[in-house]
């Protein structure tokens, strides 16, 4: 429970005086989301000996004060599920003692760190196969069917790269395993390859795309002059494509060349409790008050971002309905402490890769950094 703040926190963190007595409990989450939270908070409320109020925070801001500030932050905050471990491990967040049902498969995976379960999932994201309807009719079959000329896809990110690893028979952990590393085996490295054919075509979006501080404006620019048929991206980007004129629409990625799917890295966020909390108890019952389908199908409907759970309807056909099948099929990012060691190498692996290194070379590289990386921590 808060009984103070830090000034990292206190502008973004603000709580009225009632919200420090002991008894209450605080909810921090963005500005965006204060209305949601609050009204069920009132509903909650109703014949409790304590409160839930809610208080606007950054989230990034509230994860960064964490470690030093600890209980004196909010007792429930949204975090992204590739945190999960790592916050678990130094006692920050505590499982929620109750097991979600109704979410997908990915999203409970997503919320799950050594058996345990962190967090009520409260939304779902991913990478799509966004393509010009007024020259595509429906999206491929495969990638690799598709000329080089016609999409893009920025392969020097590993978020936009590992469903490429995936889809052509590599992994990242072997069953969640830190010791199985798969980024660097011959299929791995086959996805390797098969990114440096692109970069290798000649053509011209993907030679400047080598530069993987322009790769994505470059992207965008050339599909919303309407000089690519699709691009592999995020959800967030279909209101600038929308305002470019391009009417687009979104599909799960298809596989590479039809012997795996692509598995999308996929992100969730959803709810947990601060290890420090004074009411921990009481957070709890908040979550688990959370996690129905009638408030899942609430938080759709307010905040309009997808959640993953299996009783919120979308529209056939829509872009809602893409991010959900795409989720669902999708890789959930590992939430043990040690995937947040690959993310630089693998950047400074495909970022080779992409300028014409050799392969398995910068992918053995990149593998041996993140080994040494785990047995570091």
């Amino acid at each position: 429970m808060i009984k103070k703040i830090s000034l990292a926190v206190s502008t973004a963190l603000l709580l009225s005086n009632t919200a420090m007595a002991a008894e209450n409990i605080v909810v921090g989450v963005e500005k965006s989301y204060v209305p949601y939270f609050t009204e069920l908070a009132e509903q909650f409320n109703k014949g409790k000996d304590f409160k839930v109020e809610v208080a606007a925070t950054s989230m990034f801001d509230l994860l960064s004060a964490l470690p030093t500030q600890k209980g004196n932050i909010a007792d429930i905050f949204m975090i992204p599920n590739d945190r999960i471990g790592e916050l678990a491990d130094q006692h920050l967040i505590t499982s929620t003692n109750f097991t979600i049902n109704g979410f997908t498969d990915a999203a409970t995976n997503a919320a799950t760190y050594n058996g345990k379960t962190y967090m009520v999932p409260m939304s779902t994201d991913t990478t799509l196969f966004l393509y010009n309807k007024d020259m595509v009719k429906e999206a491929p079959k495969t990638l690799k069917e598709i000329p080089p000329s016609d999409w893009a896809a920025k392969f020097t990110d590993f978020y936009f790269a590992g469903g490429l690893f995936m889809t052509n028979g590599g992994y990242i952990f072997k069953d969640n395993n830190p010791q199985d590393i798969g980024l660097n085996t011959a299929d791995s490295i086959k996805a390797g390859v098969a990114a440096q054919g692109l970069y290798d075509s000649g053509v011209s979006h993907w030679t400047l795309m080598q530069d993987d501080t322009v790769a994505y404006d470059i992207m965008m620019k050339y599909f919303m002059e309407g000089k690519l048929k699709a691009i592999i991206n995020g959800p967030w980007a279909i209101a600038d494509i929308e305002k470019a004129g391009i009417n687009v629409g979104a599909a799960p990625i298809p596989s590479w060349d039809g012997t795996h799917p692509y598995k999308a890295l996929t992100g969730t966020k959803g709810m947990t409790v601060n290890g420090y909390s004074d009411n921990k108890e009481g957070a709890r019952a908040f979550i688990k008050f959370l996690a129905t389908p009638e408030n899942a199908q609430k938080w759709y409907v307010d905040t309009r971002e997808v959640s993953p759970s299996l009783s919120v309807s979308y529209k056939e056909g829509s872009l809602h309905k893409a991010i959900f099948d795409a989720t669902n099929i999708g890789q959930p990012m590992p939430s043990i402490p040690e995937f947040m060691k690959v993310w630089g190498p693998m950047k400074t692996a495909l970022a080779q890769i992409a300028q014409g290194q050799d392969v398995k070379a910068v992918l053995d590289a990149a593998v041996d950094t993140i080994e040494i990386d785990i047995e570091d921590m």
